[in-house]
């Protein structure tokens, strides 16, 4: 039994350090994204594990990435599914920064303006690479933020709150 528990005790030192070492990774690529989007304030996401998905295993998964310019005092007013439900016609909230910019839709026109108005002080390029280096990496996300939690990203660090799903 001993060699068994050193092995489980191993095991778990090993997720820890994978842990640690994944955090400081993930907080490398995070300064590297804002150093190369001044005009975004705050990055958001969900991610859970359904309870219910029509018999198929239920299994961890991230959603959508949300990129806004709202002041914190305006976060609160971006939703789980990434829009924007305040009066402030100069906050765009976005999972798409390119496609948004590009689009010609009268349904993305708010979203547009006020992306353009930021100009370089947002990289589309940037936001899709950071955004698809979250989707990516959900076992990571998973053990740095837990299960049926709502992340909240800025530059002073990540605020973590319980998500509640059906």
């Amino acid at each position: 039994m001993s060699k068994l528990d050193a092995l489980i005790d191993s095991h778990e030192q090993m997720k820890r350090q994978f842990q640690i070492q994944a955090q400081e990774l993930f907080k490398e690529l995070a300064k590297e994204f804002w150093d190369k989007n001044p005009g975004l304030t705050a990055v958001k996401w969900v991610q859970y594990t359904p309870y219910f998905n029509d018999g198929d295993a239920c299994e961890f998964g991230i959603g959508e990435i949300t990129f806004t310019n709202a002041p914190e005092d305006e976060l609160e007013n971006i939703s789980s599914w990434g829009e924007y439900e305040g009066e402030n016609e100069d906050i765009f909230a976005c999972t798409n920064v390119g496609y948004v910019i590009g689009s010609d839709r009268e349904y993305h026109k708010q979203e547009r303006d006020a992306l353009l108005k930021l100009g370089d002080k947002i990289d589309p390029a940037s936001c899709d690479e950071f955004s698809n280096a979250v989707s990516q990496l959900d076992s990571v996300m998973l053990a740095m933020f837990g299960d049926h939690a709502q992340i909240t990203m800025t530059r002073d660090g990540f605020d973590v709150d319980e998500y509640l799903h059906d």
